[in-house]
């Protein structure tokens, strides 16, 4: 969580000791385990420190929207202390380590942590700006696109967080849950993963994903990291978090 949150802002000691204390209860989960239910009230926030898992919306009649993935340094429940139930359900996608708080701490983080509430309210921002993302992909993109789109924002998270190899990452998602996240069949996601492996754009083995045009690809996709984020906290609300 500190090597994301420090995107925004280099973190002081005492925002480290908080960090610290947030982070301090971890416990190791299986995949396919539920850490939020669509519907259900939030238990504790959960912090991912390692692995991957995915929210999701479930329809009446089974059928399922992949809404993000979340990596190490996501935090689920963010907001769980300002909501009676769940918007939507998280569950792991592999083995991961999870750190837990309760959400009381989160309500007093905002009260006593000025600096930490902002770049709290940073991740809420970029969740928001990578869903009105995917609004768009769904809508106006192409399955190239859409695809590329994706792979694009997956190497360019995991870059953020040190968790890539130059434009390699290990990619833990079937195509089946890659149709679920861009609104496509799997017989779909396969033939446009293979036309991206014909054109030279990406390499594949097992999990692993290699960008290998970087360039081309982002141009293909019309991909614009912008709504990630990545920038430092403009000057004027650091000046004023610190007065």
């Amino acid at each position: 969580m500190v090597r994301k949150l420090e995107i925004l802002t280099p973190m002081k000691e005492e925002d480290l000791s908080v960090l610290e204390q947030l982070e301090a209860s971890t416990r190791k989960v299986p995949a396919g385990t539920e850490l939020a239910v669509q519907g259900e009230p939030f238990g504790a926030v959960v912090v991912l420190r390692s692995g991957w898992a995915m929210r999701f919306k479930t329809l009446a009649d089974g059928r399922r929207q992949i809404t993000n993935f979340a990596i190490p340094g996501d935090v689920i429940g963010l907001y769980a202390n300002m909501l009676v139930v769940a918007d939507q359900s998280a569950t792991t996608l592999t083995d991961v380590e999870i750190a837990e708080f309760p959400q009381e701490m989160m309500t007093d983080l905002f009260r006593d942590h000025p600096r930490l509430a902002a770049a709290f309210a940073w991740t809420a921002a970029r969740e928001e700006a990578v869903l009105a993302e995917k609004v768009v992909c769904l809508g106006r993109r192409s399955a190239h696109e859409r695809l590329s789109h994706l792979l694009l924002e997956m190497l360019r998270r995991l870059q953020m967080v040190q968790l890539t190899q130059g434009d390699r990452y290990v990619f833990p998602v079937t195509q089946e849950l890659i149709a679920d996240t861009l609104g496509l069949s799997a017989v779909h996601v396969n033939r446009t993963l293979s036309r991206l492996r014909a054109e030279g754009m990406i390499e594949v083995d097992g999990p692993v994903i290699h960008v290998k045009r970087v360039s081309e690809l982002t141009d293909a996709a019309d991909f614009d990291d912008l709504y990630l984020y990545s920038q430092r906290m403009p000057e004027g609300m650091r000046s004023r978090l610190a007065s």
